[in-house]
């Protein structure tokens, strides 16, 4: 059984789907305009969320770049963000002591995993 998808060339099939998709807007926005006005507003959020749950229920196809990018991810050198912390808990150290010194300890602990990890890669 052939449908109608594979019946009509790809640049036709997607210039039938697009008028389709203008026209039901289309019809949406004047069920909206003839409505009571002090309804619209509400109409109009449901039809906004209608149209996004159903939206967001149609699954993307991957892209092949996409999946590229995925595959080549690497991990992360908490070494940056221990700096950062370091610096933050010994100027909070100044005013609360103990979640200073925690959160520069923390961040002396991350430093030094990034420098072993910085020293291993080299």
């Amino acid at each position: 059984m052939e449908t109608a998808a594979s019946s009509l060339p790809q640049d036709e099939f997607e210039v039938k789907t697009e008028e389709q998709v203008e026209k039901l807007v289309g019809d949406i926005g004047r069920a909206i305009r003839n409505a009571e006005p002090g309804r619209r507003a509400g109409l109009k959020e449901l039809a906004e969320t209608l149209l996004h749950e159903e939206i967001a229920s149609i699954p993307e196809q991957p892209q092949a770049e996409t999946a590229e990018v995925t595959a080549v991810r690497k991990r992360a050198n908490p070494l940056a963000a221990g700096i950062l912390l370091a610096l933050l808990g010994f100027g909070l150290a100044l005013i609360v002591p103990f979640i200073g010194l925690t959160l520069a300890a923390i961040g002396l602990v991350l430093v030094v995993w990034g420098a072993v990890i910085s020293a291993i890669k080299t």
